[in-house]
């Protein structure tokens, strides 16, 4: 029986792993924006359940992992495709604060960030170490692809540009240790920043209030 158990563990520990994922988002000026999700994985591995990991391909259960206060889900999908044998998930959902993305629980595993920086407005995004997945013996058969399009044109990025879209293609050996995806794109044309924004914008107040009253 321990025997038996034992091999249940590390069977579910193998499956858990096996899916392949692939994020495509789009960020808008104030930090929100849409998402495009999908994911699959081989059917063969779903004989326990409709439970990989981390990962959901229940329609309930996917919408609620990703479902929060800043995240609403729009569309979900799952398909069998049975010309190569894999049940794929496809996600559709918009956010109000990329900030916040951890409020759903399918980003337990990412750390994001939207600010502004010397060079611009930076989107800084950390998939947080995960050695259980990085540790299979197939890891590397299995992708994690990002794809970033960003609100403005790019001034610096750690990825593969392409105009405005900047596209990370990693496999789940990387998860060894953290994954840090970072661009930094040209502010908004006309946005006023901190405190010189706020001296500038008096200032003009000021002077069309003055241009007016002399006109009276």
């Amino acid at each position: 029986m321990t025997v038996f158990t034992a091999f249940i563990f590390t069977a579910l520990i193998f499956v858990a792993g096996c899916v392949n994922y692939d994020q495509k988002t789009t960020i808008k000026e104030d930090g929100s924006g849409t998402m495009k999700i999908h994911y699959w994985s081989n059917i063969k591995n779903f004989s326990m359940g409709t439970t990989l990991g981390k990962f959901e391909f229940e329609e309930p259960k996917v919408k609620d992992k990703y479902k929060s206060s800043n995240s609403e889900v729009t569309s979900i999908k799952i398909e069998d495709k049975l010309d190569d044998s894999t049940k794929h998930v496809y996600i559709d959902l918009t956010f109000k604060d990329v900030n916040k993305l951890k409020d759903a629980k399918g980003f337990e595993g990412v750390n994001s960030s939207w600010k502004e920086v010397t060079d611009g407005m930076e989107l800084k995004y950390t998939l947080l170490k995960d050695t259980t997945a990085a540790n299979l013996f197939n890891a590397s058969d299995y992708k994690v692809i990002y794809e970033f399009t960003m609100p403005a044109d790019i001034v610096s990025t750690n990825g593969s540009k392409d105009g405005q879209t900047v596209k990370y293609s990693h496999t789940l050996g990387d998860l060894g240790k953290d994954i840090e995806m970072t661009t930094v794109v040209k502010k908004p044309k006309g946005k006023l920043c901190g405190m010189f924004g706020l001296v500038m914008s008096t200032m003009l107040i000021g002077f069309a209030f003055y241009r007016q009253r002399k006109k009276k």
